[in-house]
């Protein structure tokens, strides 16, 4: 349909469209991506390491574009761009403290007034419970995004996920 058809008279639905072209724009919601771990166990884990989210394929978990790896628990950035990503950590056991956050490469994502770059935190509290976090970041290709303990922490596996998306 040409655009003066569609400037001059009032679109009909029901009219089929035929377009040709590259499409050009927002890449919104590619690269997505939902990991989860894949044991009913407690974990103890110290800062900064990684924590195992091994699962991206059962039930709802899913990986559209293979951007995660399940080895390493890391997502890597097929392309500069905005990300978003998320965290849902069942926490507690036997340990009153517990924190975590975002590993980006190497290096914990300093987006907080803590040394320990908090993304989510809770002390003197050693009754289970649920940390969450939301992150938008810019990345460049190559890029690995990751959740670590942002202190000594306890999690429980078969309870925990993160994912995430591209944004723009």
């Amino acid at each position: 349909m040409a655009l003066s058809k569609i400037q001059s008279e009032s679109m009909n639905l029901a009219d089929t469209f035929a377009f040709s072209g590259t499409v050009t724009g927002t890449v919104s919601g590619t690269n997505a991506f939902s990991a989860r771990g894949n044991a009913n166990s407690w974990a103890a884990i110290a800062d900064g390491v990684i924590v195992q989210f091994a699962d991206d394929s059962t039930g709802d978990s899913f990986d559209t574009d293979s951007c995660y790896n399940v080895s390493t628990y890391k997502f890597t950035a097929p392309a500069a761009g905005v990300y978003m990503f998320w965290f849902s950590i069942y926490s507690a056991q036997n340990d009153a403290t517990n924190g975590f956050g975002f590993l980006k490469n190497s290096a914990k994502v300093n987006f907080g007034n803590s040394a320990n770059e908090f993304a989510s935190f809770v002390d003197d509290f050693d009754n289970d419970h649920v940390h969450t976090a939301t992150h938008i970041i810019p990345l460049a290709s190559g890029d690995t995004i990751a959740v670590c303990a942002a202190t000594a922490s306890d999690y429980y596996k078969g309870h925990s996920k993160w994912g995430g998306c591209r944004l723009a």
